[in-house]
């Protein structure tokens, strides 16, 4: 998480960035807003931190000293930014208070917290899903009615699916969407377990890890389910397995069962298939219809299929010293996924058409038209489907954004895709496992 704040002032030459990373180790950057400047020439200010609360005492004293000498505060959020003209405006009061109760949270006590709360429940933050997340926060921690802070975070939840299903904007300082909103799963799912609700609680969590993974989320999910749902205990040792080296998972790691679990795992053997279908969710034909609506476009008979049967699925990897997922999307994220695709191919190019125009040539197929079904968790791959009218309607390919112009291992149907993952994985075939991030030696 980077939390950024932009300062202007006229003529513009010397306008400011200040960034606080927080972290085990929190970051204060002061950064001159200068094009001209090579990548750390441009710091004029850098110190690290013992704790959160030094952190953002020194983050909130050096923007109070810029305000002091002459420097607005403006909307600007993307902390990438290295520009703030030609028109750079003020930011709202509103906006600068969900920036105070943001820092409150990170570094000052409950009843300081509480304090912002109530300044702000009268103003346009109260109803933004940043301010409902840290209102939930604030009220699980000060032991407040769960019923209460299920509710905030659920209306906080609720509000970023409808403003993003509806494209309208919401303000969450310079945090990411995808964060924000799987934090705000991660306190639902606190309060459901706090009220006697595992099954609410595990369903919390488990969104969070799909809309934004994380080691504590991936551990909180564990712990859930080895404490609640003894029949999916495997589950548990299973992630406990993959992320033991990033902390989080002692606890499930001094159980004797996960003794026995990893001796099982160091004993399968070279014809295991090492593969398995987890999380089956079949989808139903309104929802088949609806992604054929928004994708303005008819999905292959086999991939509909597949939805209709598994639906939003994982092939998951399970091998001596290694595990791997690959998530297949939900349709409602089909179209969302196709056009981010296609940015990213075309992002170079100044006429979008020559990128077609070299996938038709090369491939067979048309760029805007390749459909990411699945992608391997935590890695920047996808298999992709070509709904693309002509002779290859249906063909898959993979595609790595390292090579964002090349498709690989085409397949003319997406049964034979997945039976080429498959199959790959059970002859340890080193390219099927590395598109799914398994490095063998």
């Amino acid at each position: 998480m980077y939390l950024a704040k932009f300062f202007h002032r006229p003529p513009g030459n010397d306008d400011r960035e200040l960034l606080l990373i927080p972290g085990g180790v929190p970051i204060v950057l002061g950064i001159l807003m200068r094009e001209d400047l090579e990548p750390g020439e441009d710091q004029y200010l850098r110190d690290e931190f013992s704790d959160m609360n030094t952190a953002v005492a020194a983050f909130r004293r050096h923007a109070a000293e810029l305000v002091a000498s002459g420097y607005i505060e403006t909307t600007h959020t993307d902390y990438t930014l290295r520009n703030l003209l030609p028109d750079p405006e003020p930011k709202p009061d509103w906006q600068k208070g969900l920036d105070d109760l943001m820092l409150a949270a990170l570094g000052e006590s409950l009843e300081a917290q509480a304090k912002h709360l109530a300044a702000l429940r009268d103003t346009p933050a109260a109803i933004e899903p940043l301010y409902l997340l840290l209102a939930a926060n604030h009220d699980y921690f000060d032991d407040q009615d769960d019923e209460g802070i299920i509710e905030l975070a659920q209306r906080g939840r609720d509000t970023i699916v409808a403003r993003r299903a509806a494209r309208t904007p919401y303000y969450a300082w310079s945090i990411r969407e995808s964060d924000l909103e799987a934090r705000t799963l991660e306190v639902l799912s606190w309060a459901h377990l706090s009220a006697d609700d595992p099954k609410a609680a595990l369903e919390a969590i488990e969104e969070a890890c799909r809309v934004d993974a994380s080691v504590d989320r991936g551990a909180q999910r564990a712990m859930i389910l080895l404490d609640h749902f003894p029949e999916r205990q495997e589950e548990a040792f299973d992630y406990a397995y993959k992320y033991r080296g990033f902390g989080g998972y002692e606890e499930i790691i001094e159980l004797p069962a996960y003794a026995d679990y990893v001796a099982r795992r160091k004993s399968i053997s070279e014809s295991d298939k090492g593969w398995r279908w987890h999380s089956k969710k079949a989808v139903s034909e309104s929802d088949l219809l609806q992604a054929e609506e928004e994708l303005g476009a008819k999905l292959p008979k086999e991939y509909r299929e597949f939805l209709a049967q598994l639906g939003e699925s994982e092939l998951q990897v399970r091998l001596p010293d290694a595990s791997a997922e690959l998530c297949f999307y939900r349709p409602t994220e089909l179209a969302t996924q196709r056009s981010n695709l296609f940015n990213f191919i075309a992002l170079t190019e100044d006429d979008p058409e020559n990128v077609d125009a070299y996938f038709r040539e090369e491939y067979g197929v048309a760029a805007r038209d390749l459909l990411p079904v699945a992608e391997p968790a935590h890695h920047s791959r996808c298999l992709v489907i070509n709904l693309w009218q002509g002779e290859r309607f249906g063909w898959c390919f993979l595609w790595d954004h390292d090579g964002a112009f090349e498709l690989e291992q085409a397949a003319p149907s997406f049964d034979a895709a997945l039976k080429a993952l498959t199959d790959g994985i059970a002859k340890r075939d080193a390219t099927t496992l590395n598109f799914l991030g398994v490095y063998l030696d």
